[in-house]
């Protein structure tokens, strides 16, 4: 499995249907085991919820992470890491627009 996804079941239908499979339907108490079972993919699609509660729970992951928004909307945390990571690779800061 190269593509794997943690979500909200609305997130998680919309990438079932272009053809990700491997997919979970995001709970926080079963988080840890659904971890174990993607360690196989190469990418995993989370929302920024999960990925939050991945920081939390201070959880390692073997692939790498993708962090999008979920059907509410972005929480701005996925904006403000790619941010950073950019600052740091070329020492300027991106300019946030409101």
């Amino acid at each position: 499995m190269d593509i794997s996804i943690i979500a909200d079941n609305d997130t998680l239908l919309g990438f079932e249907l272009v053809g990700v499979k491997g997919g979970f339907v995001f709970n926080e108490d079963t988080l840890k085991e659904d971890l174990k079972k993607v360690q196989d993919s190469k990418i995993l699609i989370v929302t920024e919820k999960v990925a939050q509660a991945i920081r939390k729970q201070d959880l390692s992951i073997k692939p790498t992470l993708a962090e999008i928004p979920d059907k509410s909307g972005s929480t701005g945390h996925a904006l403000k890491e790619i941010s950073k990571l950019f600052e740091s690779a070329i020492g300027v800061a991106l300019k946030e627009e409101n």
